[in-house]
Formats: C-alpha cells, sequence, structure tokens
C-alpha cells in the first residue's frame, strides 16, 4: 500500500466516523460514558443498567465482539448503551466540538509485553494529553491491567503527566470476562481525576491531570 492510499483510505475512515458520530451522540447535558476495548460489553452492559441516567458508548476494534456487546445490550432493553468500532485515539480526534466525556473506562488493554512493543501500549503521555482535551472537568479515569509492568508505566506516566493525577478512588468492582478468566480482579489498578487548569486548544475544557 502506498502512503497516498494510506492517507486517503484514514481520512475516508474518520470522515465516515464523524458523521457516526454525530448521529449516535447525545447532545445537551447528561452523564457520558466512555468504554475503550469494550470486548463483548460484559462491563457496559451491567453499568448501564445500574445508570440508565447515563449514555454509555463502547468501542473495539473486533466486529464479532461488538456484535456480541450489540445484542447483549439490546436484549437488555437499553437504548442509552451503544457499541461502535472505532480506535480510541480516531474517535477523540472525531469528536464534534464541544462534546466532552465525564468518564472514561480502559480495562485490562493489551498490555504489549514485549519491550520493542510497548511504543503500542494505549495509556502513554500522548494519549492522556489528547484525552485531557475530551472530558469535563473532574472527570474519572479508570484503568486496571493485570500485567504488573503496563501498571507501573502508567502509574509513573501519570505522576509525570502534568494534565491528571493519580486518586485513591476505587470506583467499581471489575467483571470482565477477562479479569474473571485471569482471577486477579482489582490487583492492579489505576484511577485519575480531571484537575482543573488552563483551557484546551480544542474546546473550553479544561486541561486534565492523571
Amino acid at each position: 500500500m502506498t502512503r497516498e492510499t494510506y492517507e486517503a483510505q484514514t481520512a475516508a475512515r474518520k470522515a465516515a466516523l464523524r458523521e457516526k458520530l454525530l448521529q449516535l451522540l447525545p447532545t445537551g447535558e447528561i452523564y457520558k460514558t466512555l468504554e475503550i476495548g469494550c470486548g463483548h460489553g460484559h462491563f457496559l452492559v451491567r453499568y448501564a443498567q445500574t445508570h440508565a441516567e447515563r449514555f454509555c458508548l463502547g468501542i473495539d476494534l473486533i466486529s464479532q465482539r461488538l456484535a456480541a456487546a450489540e445484542r447483549k445490550a439490546q436484549r437488555a432493553g437499553l437504548t442509552h448503551c451503544l457499541f461502535l468500532k472505532a480506535r480510541a485515539e480516531e474517535l477523540l480526534e472525531c469528536l464534534p466540538m464541544g462534546f466532552l466525556w465525564n468518564e472514561i473506562l480502559v480495562f485490562y488493554p493489551d498490555p504489549w509485553p514485549k519491550k520493542r512493543h510497548h511504543k503500542h501500549r494505549l495509556l502513554q503521555e500522548k494519549f492522556l494529553s489528547q484525552l485531557a482535551q475530551c472530558v469535563v472537568p473532574n472527570a474519572r479515569l479508570h484503568f486496571e491491567t493485570d500485567d504488573g509492568d503496563y501498571f507501573e508505566a502508567v502509574c509513573d506516566c501519570v505522576a509525570q503527566h502534568p494534565n491528571w493525577e493519580q486518586t485513591d478512588e476505587h470506583l467499581y468492582t471489575v467483571d470482565t470476562l477477562f479479569a474473571e478468566k485471569t482471577g486477579r480482579n482489582g490487583k492492579h489498578a489505576v484511577f485519575a481525576c480531571v484537575r482543573n487548569g488552563e483551557q484546551t486548544a480544542k474546546d473550553t475544557t479544561e486541561q486534565v491531570c492523571v
């Protein structure tokens, strides 16, 4: 694939995503939760059943998982819980102007354990800076992993990031299928809240701190 072809495909994918988000996302003052890497929707569907007043969106890259998640939500009659195939960075980039999340959930993402693959990990400085532009003040980021090295790397990144600060809150017991499989629910968990700061370049959101 040539560079020109790749760039054209990427631009087309982002344009389609922007249109899709305009159709799916709610307007007005409503609590909004995003789960990145939602898998089969095991956690988010239960979450949405508990929080009927919140808009919930789960994203993943595997179509089969998303189809299973959608079936769960439909069987439960959850019209406020939706699922979408999208990359996390592209989703944030393509959000409508002024749309801000209240809560971000990242449970058991791929830890990319080999050192040469660490660059592929999601929660790194660049992504946290991008995320800071897309959340409300005092938003919550809940991250959990069973990989000790990844956990320490995220903690270090959070500690050094100017926009995020770690909190001692334990908001949820993670009961995803993967968490249950590992048998180590909550062994490694890091939480973060947005701190008030300067306005971002994207909109009037205040900067974050992990």
